[in-house]
């Protein structure tokens, strides 16, 4: 059996779509496959620690699943490339009528 680590994953808002390990890019599907299979082993070496990956099921179908902490939580989006950011340029904000009445009975301006 060959064994694959795992340097970084692709997802979008599903989850893993993808796995980018030290030989190529594979198919989250593929992965899976392979894991159900006994073919191919799949680990993840952080904090010099050798983490399995594995195929769980769930009611959504099946993922892939990683730990090396000892927490419940998939780690394995730690791995994931961040996504890009944009900036949104907002409209000046107009002063509101009510609040300039209120400051202006109230001797604030």
């Amino acid at each position: 059996m060959s064994e694959h680590r795992i340097e970084y994953v692709a997802r979008d808002r599903t989850g893993i779509t993808a796995v980018i390990t030290t030989t190529g890019v594979i198919d989250v599907d593929t992965v899976i496959q392979h894991i159900s299979a006994g073919h191919s082993g799949y680990y993840v070496d952080r904090d010099w620690k050798r983490a399995p990956v594995r195929s769980l099921t769930s009611f959504s179908g099946e993922y892939l699943f990683a730990n090396w902490d000892g927490s419940k939580r998939n780690m394995l989006h730690d791995l994931a490339f961040p996504s890009p950011t944009r900036t949104i340029a907002l409209p000046p904000r107009r002063p509101s009528r009510l609040r300039s009445i209120v400051r202006t009975l109230l001797g604030r301006r």
